[in-house]
Order: C-alpha cells, then sequence, then structure tokens
C-alpha cells in the first residue's frame, strides 16, 4: 500500500484516540483491550491498569502493570490491513527499581517477542521498532512478563513480574521488501541454557521464543549449544542430562528453575535442542551445532552437575601442571578423552544441523603437561618440557598438535559439513591453548574462524576490536583460502552507535562475517538491536535513532511541574 493511499485511507476511518503525523499512526486507545474484565481504572491484582496521558503528539490511555500485578493476556485490534512497521511506545519506572519488559505477539505468530526497556527518564516514552508485518485480520496480543519462582502455582504473588508501562502502538505503512539473502553475513550465538536459568521455559512456544527475534534480520547462522564436556542440552543417551535430578539443593534460585525447566519439557517428550532446529530453518537460518570441549568439571557451586560422568570415573584421565599435580579437567591429551569428546559432537549429528561448532573460548587450558604430550616431545626433541620455559616455541609448536590432532578426528566424523571453532584473542594467546590455527587452515579441519575477542585471558566484559589492528592475524591467515573469518563483538551491550563503528571497522578491513555471542543477551528491541540486526548490510549500514516523545501528564500529574527532593 502507498502512503498516500494509506493516509487516505487512515483518514477516513478516522478510529478514537489515532494520531497521524509524517506517514505514522499511533493507536492511543488501549482502553480497547479485551477482555475489557482483564482492565481496571485502578490498581487491581490480575487486572491492566488503564491510566490516562499526555504525550508532544498524542494523548490516550496507558496500560500499566506492576511488579505484584499478575496481569493476564490481552488482544488489541489494530483493524488495519496491510504491511506495516510496528512500534510499541514504552516507559520504565527505573529508579533501579524496575524496568518494562513486554510479551507481545501477533495472533497469528507461533511465539512471543519479549521486549526490554531500561529507560530512566519517567518523563519520556521510547519509542521501540518491533518488528515489520501484514496486519490483515491480526490482533497484537500482549502478556505481562512473570518469573514462576513457586513451581506448583504460576499464579502465586511470590512469582515476580517485571513492571509495564505501554502508552501506544505506532504503525508506519511501507511495502513488503524482504530481507536479501546478499545481506544475511551476521551470525549468532545462543548457549541454550541462560534462558532455562532466567525464565523456567516448559513449552515448545517458549523455546522457539528464544528464535523468534531473528525473524527478518541480517542473521544467516545461529550457534545453538548443544552441550559441555559430557552434560548435554538434548535427550542424550551417553551424556549427563541438564535434569539436575540428583541435585538435593541448587545453590542458586536459577539453577532450581533450570532443572525445573529442563525436567519439565523430559516429561512431555519435549526436545529443545531439535525444537530449535526446526524452528531456525523455519525462520531461513542455519543451524550450527555448539559444544564446548572444556565442560567437564566445575567450581563450587556447579561442581555436582557433572555428578557420575567421565570426570569422577576417570581420574587418570585429568590435566597435570608442571609439577605434575593434578588440575581440575580432563586433558585431550589422552585418546579416550578426545573419543569421548566427539562422541558427544556425534549425538548432535544425528539431528539434521548445518555444521558444527567447537567453542574453545570457555574454561582453557585443555592440554597442559600430560604423560602423554610429555613423552611424545621427549621423543621428537629429546628435551623435557617440565624443564623448559612454559612458552618456549618448540613446546607450544608440538603440545598443539594435540588439539590438531582433534580436529582432524573432528573432521574425518563430520565429513563435508563446515566446522566452527571459537578461539582466543591473538596468535600468541591461541597457541599458548595449544591452537595452532594456521595449521588448522592448512589441513581444511576448520571453515570459519571466530576470535572472541581482542582482549586476553577472555575478559568478555571489555572492548574488542576498539583498534581493529588486533585482527590484523587473523585477516593475514585466513585471506585467500576457504576459511572464513567472523569475528565476534564484545561486550553484550554496546550502544548503537559503538556496533556501528566497530562494523564498519572491520568491515573495512575486508571481512565478510560478524559474530555475537549470547545474542539473546542483546535482541531487547532495543535501539542497539535495532542497529545490530541490520549489521549485514555492509554498504549502507543502519543509521541509529531513538525515537519517541516527551510525556507531560501521567493520570492527574503534570510532568512538567517539578519539585524538589
Amino acid at each position: 500500500m502507498r502512503r498516500r493511499t494509506f493516509l487516505q485511507t487512515a483518514g477516513a476511518v478516522a478510529l478514537r484516540a489515532q494520531t497521524a503525523s509524517e506517514g505514522a499512526i499511533y493507536l492511543t486507545d488501549l482502553d480497547r483491550c479485551r477482555p475489557a474484565a482483564a482492565l481496571s481504572a485502578k490498581p487491581s491484582r490480575g487486572r491492566w491498569r488503564m491510566l490516562p496521558f499526555e504525550a508532544e503528539g498524542a494523548k490516550g490511555t496507558m496500560l500499566v502493570a506492576g511488579q505484584n500485578t499478575g496481569a493476564p493476556e490481552i488482544r488489541y485490534s489494530p483493524k488495519r490491513s496491510g504491511v506495516y512497521e510496528i512500534w510499541f511506545g514504552l516507559r520504565s519506572y527505573g529508579g533501579g527499581e524496575d524496568m518494562t519488559q513486554l510479551l507481545a505477539k501477533l495472533s497469528g505468530d507461533q511465539a512471543f517477542s519479549r521486549l526490554i526497556h531500561r529507560g530512566e527518564d519517567r518523563a519520556r516514552v521510547d519509542e521501540y521498532y518491533w518488528k515489520t508485518a501484514d496486519l490483515s485480520g491480526q490482533d497484537v496480543v500482549f502478556r505481562q512478563w512473570r518469573r514462576q519462582l513457586v513451581s506448583i502455582d504460576p499464579n502465586s504473588v511470590a512469582n515476580p513480574c517485571s513492571g509495564v508501562w505501554l502508552a501506544y502502538i505506532k504503525l508506519v505503512p511501507v511495502a513488503a521488501e524482504p530481507v536479501s539473502k546478499a545481506n544475511k553475513r551476521l551470525y549468532g550465538h545462543h548457549d541454550a541454557w541462560s534462558y532455562t536459568y532466567e525464565y523456567r521455559p516448559t513449552s515448545v512456544a517458549d523455546i522457539k521464543r528464544e528464535l523468534e527475534p531473528f525473524r527478518d534480520t541480517d542473521f544467516a547462522r545461529i550457534y545453538w549449544e548443544g552441550g559441555m564436556g559430557d552434560r548435554m542440552y538434548l535427550p542424550t543417551k551417553t551424556g549427563v542430562p541438564a535434569t539436575d535430578h540428583w541435585i538435593g539443593d541448587p545453590y542458586r534460585v536459577g539453577d532450581r528453575l533450570a532443572a525445573e525447566s529442563w525436567q519439565a519439557l523430559k516429561r512431555q517428550g519435549i526436545d529443545p535442542f531439535q525444537t530449535a532446529l526446526d524452528y531456525a530453518h523455519a525462520l531461513g537460518m542455519e543451524f550450527h551445532a555448539t559444544y564446548r570441549p572444556a565442560g567437564f568439571h566445575f567450581p563450587v557451586p556447579e561442581d555436582e552437575w557433572n555428578t557420575g560422568g567421565i570426570y569422577d570415573k576417570h581420574p587418570e584421565w585429568r590435566g597435570r601442571d608442571k609439577q605434575g599435580r593434578p588440575t581440575p579437567r580432563l586433558s585431550y591429551a589422552f585418546r579416550e578423552v578426545r573419543e569421548a569428546a566427539l562422541g558427544f559432537v556425534k549425538e548432535m549429528l544425528a539431528y539434521p544441523v548445518d555444521g558444527v561448532c567447537i567453542a574453545y573460548n570457555r574454561r582453557p587450558p585443555l592440554v597442559e603437561y600430560e604423560k602423554p604430550v610429555l613423552d611424545s616431545f621427549r621423543q621428537a626433541t629429546g628435551f623435557d618440557a617440565t624443564q623448559l620455559d612454559g612458552r618456549d616455541p618448540r613446546w607450544l609448536k608440538h603440545r598443539a598438535g594435540v588439539l590438531t590432532q582433534f580436529m582432524r578426528e573432528l573432521r574425518l566424523m563430520v565429513g563435508a559439513k563446515p566446522i566452527t571453532a571459537i578461539v582466543m584473542s591473538s596468535e600468541r594467546e591461541n597457541l599458548f591453548q595449544a591452537m595452532d590455527l594456521e595449521a588448522w587452515i592448512a589441513e581444511g579441519l576448520v571453515n570459519t574462524i571466530v576470535p572472541y575477542t581482542s582482549v586476553e585471558r577472555l575478559t568478555s566484559t571489555a572492548d574488542s576490536w576498539d583498534d581493529p589492528r588486533d585482527l590484523g592475524f587473523f585477516v593475514r591467515i585466513t585471506r585467500g583460502t576457504k576459511c572464513e573469518l567472523a569475528p565476534n563483538m564484545m561486550p553484550r551491550l554496546m550502544p548503537p552507535e559503538t556496533y556501528l563503528k566497530r562494523a564498519k571497522a572491520i568491515y573495512d578491513l575486508g571481512v565478510e562475517r560478524l559474530f555475537f555471542w549470547d545474542t539473546n543477551a542483546r535482541y531487547h528491541f532495543d535501539p542497539s538491536w535495532s542497529v545490530l540486526r541490520r549489521l549485514g548490510q555492509k554498504d549502507r549500514l543502519p543509521v541509529p535513532s531513538r525515537p519517541g516523545k516527551k510525556l507531560l501528564k501521567l493520570g492527574d500529574w503534570d510532568l512538567t511541574y517539578a519539585t524538589p527532593g
């Protein structure tokens, strides 16, 4: 529908409480939501509060739900046909006490989206872009976000809710433009566990919600974790399940919620790995099974996760430091450990995955000073590695052969499917952690290299690639090869301007792909996500914006009237 035609139609309809400006339609009559019994003019548990508001260029009814409300699902009929951009006008109570978390979907959607607003200006309504969709015959469905802490009673007041301040829906008519496949150059990652810790998903729809934000974006792949060590996030036949049913007293609330989630999914016969895979494919994304090779043992309070697993059964396969003391990890210098890890990857390959990823960026090292590698080094060089400097290049190069052998064994099992490796910050740090990337590329053992960060020791909170020259080593070893480079952008949360600056600098190096670890911690539909989701358009990168309106009156309070203290 063309803009002029749309405006003429909108003007003819002239629904109550709508304001049109520059092609946008503001639907502020949220008191039309149904069922009417779910709405109240006064604060009432189990009902959305209708609060009159005035803002610059808009006035109507804001819907409010508090931390104790437990508001029910409601529907709003926009009474529109055709394709529109859909935005929500959101406010938060803020002050470090609350942030708006709104669940939204169209009535024809399979899964909700979760929008998170962290604004601190109580006198402003921010406009968050949700998606572009055909509204013909569709309602917008809303839910309040609730964390179910009381497992036997989802409606208990002890289940905390996030506040919601929804002022309006903004619609902008557009021509339907499909996302160009040429722009799908972004790779996302999901750890497949933290959402069970935070949200206690218990249904297929809950799992699909984790992937819904990728719809119609520049993301080509999702790297979904299937396991770490012998702890598996799928119905495993050989590993340790994530149900944690043997742990009598989970330390953190989230640990209990995760256990309840995995147990509930198992009882219902829901395979979250298969569900995620199917929905990713439905969204037009590749699904790459991701495995953390260092997850066989964890420190307190997570030391019970792998109870009865390989670490407990085979202390002879544990690592050794330079003094010969055991270390709390299994070593890939032992053939049996490599075979076990490959067995867990093989469980993932039983699904129709599009590729395999080894996440070396968690809990290295995988090989230290174990007898097999010490003996082979002495045989090859005549030296005792325990008497050499820990960074002796002869020792490091030889020790790296252990993981090169693991990659050879992985390639033999995987065949032609692409293999991704998430690695350390530099040539020096990778070799110190026994990763000879140049050897992997030369032998065709890896198809995508993802340097996790430019900061040593896998520091996730530091800015990565602030100086694009830090990528020089990776650009050099991948240029002219069949291995692509996809730098990971950290930290997880950055302003949209920072995303743009980093992406442009990386693209200017000739890099064609970008990677985002823990994308599920980034896709909140805020201004940063609006930019991130379109970073695949390297030749016309998106322009960041923070649209919104100054809030003038809320209830009977004039927000332009200020009082001290």
